[in-house]
Formats: C-alpha cells, structure tokens, sequence
C-alpha cells in the first residue's frame, strides 16, 4: 500500500497562528501539501492532526507522533509505502516529490534528501516498526533516529529552496521576499 500523510498536528506556537491556514497564491499552505500529495496516484492520502483524518494516538510527540499514528490508524505492515509531507513547507513541487517516492520504490528502502528529514518516503519495514515501539515509552523520537532503524537513501536536491519550512513569522516574511523575486 502507498499512502501520503500531511503532518498537520502542530500546535504552530512560534508563528503565533494556524500556519496551515496561510495563504500562498491562490492556496493555504495545507491545501498546497494536499494537492501535492493528490498529484502521486497514492492508494490514500490523509491529513494528521486532531480535527483531521489521523489524530494523535500518542499525544505531544511531534512528527513522529503522527506517523506513528498513521501507521497504526490505516494498519500499515512491512512492505507499505508512506509519503509525509508537513503542511508548512509551501515551496514543495511536485517532481521533488515524486522522485523521493519512486527512488524508495524502486530501492525498497526509506529516501529522503540530503540534511532534509522531510520530505520523506517512509518503507515500512520491521525494524521500523521496532523502532515505533520505541515512541509509547519515550519522550519523543526525531526523524533522523526513527529511519536509522534501517536502511536509508539520501538523495542530492537540485535546489534547497524548495525544502523551506515556515515556522515563524521573519520565515514566513523570507518566503514571501523570496516568491515575489521569482
């Protein structure tokens, strides 16, 4: 199974609003991330967060909390596929995306890009699923520990622009700087 998750669970306490409501161009910055995800031909895509498709099983864990969700809500097993997205990183294209998700098929393993833990194409596997276990006892798990568990493949980005992540309103302002000059 292939399946998209935009992480839409954080509180947005540093941006001091709901970041997932911000608009870029004609779209919030969650319907960008969906859309993206849409544009994969995945079986599912689902939206964390507590009003969303997929809340938090394990609450205040960060993104890993809702992958972990994820993975339990729709009953992944080895072998699955899962795409996560965050919902504030509006520079995002689609073939950034596609490429993460074909190479992990195609090498059957976890992808992401070079110091980039997200985007990130998630394959499933036991030891990933050992590790998850990990997160019911833990004060929280990164990315970086959690694909450790197993075999990961950086891929090289053409451009850093598009892995931006906006979390604050000086990062927001820089985004907006940023896609005015283009």
């Amino acid at each position: 199974m292939r399946i998209g998750l935009v992480l839409n669970g954080g509180k947005s306490t540093r941006m001091g609003k709901d970041k997932s409501t911000m608009r870029v161009g004609n779209s919030s910055m969650l319907g960008k991330s969906v859309a993206i995800m849409d544009s994969l031909n995945l079986d599912n895509v689902f939206i964390s967060g507590s009003e969303f498709d997929i809340p938090d099983i394990i609450t205040n864990k960060g993104p890993v909390g809702g992958i972990y969700s994820a993975i339990c809500s729709r009953a992944l097993k080895a072998g699955d596929t899962l795409v996560v997205l965050p919902n504030d990183m509006p520079l995002m294209q689609t073939q950034v995306l596609s490429h993460l998700l074909v190479q992990s098929l195609e090498r059957r393993c976890t992808c992401v890009y070079e110091n980039q833990p997200m985007p990130l194409c998630l394959f499933v596997s036991e030891k990933i699923l050992e590790r998850l276990r990990e997160l019911e006892s833990s004060q929280g798990m990164s990315i970086r520990y959690l694909i450790a568990a197993d075999k990961v493949h950086e891929l090289k980005a053409d451009s850093a622009d598009v892995f931006a992540n906006v979390n604050t309103m000086e990062e927001w302002s820089n985004l907006v700087e940023l896609t005015n000059q283009n």
